[in-house]
């Protein structure tokens, strides 16, 4: 229960975090809930560090469920291993591990030398959240993600000028995609007859520096 809310923390991320990937954390102990946090823009507090802040200091004991596995390198910002560790937090479950190679099981093992208890869930609703920052981080390639509407007959469009294939809920659902990627590509084709806005319009939104 409490790893499901982490992931749902995280999800608040999408689309503001890159290229750091979205992730959430839960502060629990004698099974009530002492905080919670989620990383909300590149710079800012990771998961971890938002929770513990959150928590004013009471997180010894304490067992953190977290998204993704703490980072235990310097970047923009302290690593998150040190804070936990400093914090007292006892145990820590980890929804997935981290696939950036400064990382890659180092927190994991940072924290296990430490004396904290560490249990990795190996959760697919966690890696489903970090799937496009694997991807690119792995490397040589970017994320993509094909979005196309087409008709029970096989066809993207009856004719040139402005039709709808799908419904509110499909475009609504594309405006989602379009916050978490971080480019949109068409073809010469779809510019000529749909001249498409191509944006992220309210009521969603998106952090850029």
């Amino acid at each position: 229960m409490y790893l499901a809310r982490a992931c749902e923390l995280a999800a608040r991320g999408n689309g503001s975090t890159a290229p750091n990937p979205p992730v959430g954390a839960v502060l629990v102990r004698g099974g009530r809930t002492l905080a919670e946090g989620f990383h909300h823009r590149r710079g800012e507090a990771h998961a971890e560090i938002e929770a513990l802040h959150a928590a004013r200091g009471d997180a010894r004991g304490a067992t953190l469920y977290v998204s993704l596995e703490p980072c235990d390198h310097a970047g923009l910002t302290p690593p998150c291993t040190r804070a936990v560790i400093e914090a007292g937090v006892a145990r820590v479950v980890v929804g997935a591990l981290d696939p950036n190679p400064r990382t890659a099981g180092a927190g994991l093992e940072r924290l296990r030398g430490a004396g904290v208890d560490v249990v990795l869930a190996d959760d697919a609703s966690a890696r489903d959240l970090i799937e496009a920052f694997a991807v690119w981080i792995r490397g040589p390639r970017p994320f993509v993600t094909l979005k196309m509407a087409a008709s029970l007959d096989g066809y993207v469009a009856p004719s040139p000028g402005p039709h709808w294939l799908t419904g509110s809920e499909a475009r609504e659902f594309v405006r989602e995609l379009r916050c978490e990627h971080d480019a949109v590509i068409v073809g010469a084709g779809t510019v000529v007859v749909d001249d498409p806005r191509l944006t992220v319009r309210p009521p969603h939104g998106r952090g850029r520096e």
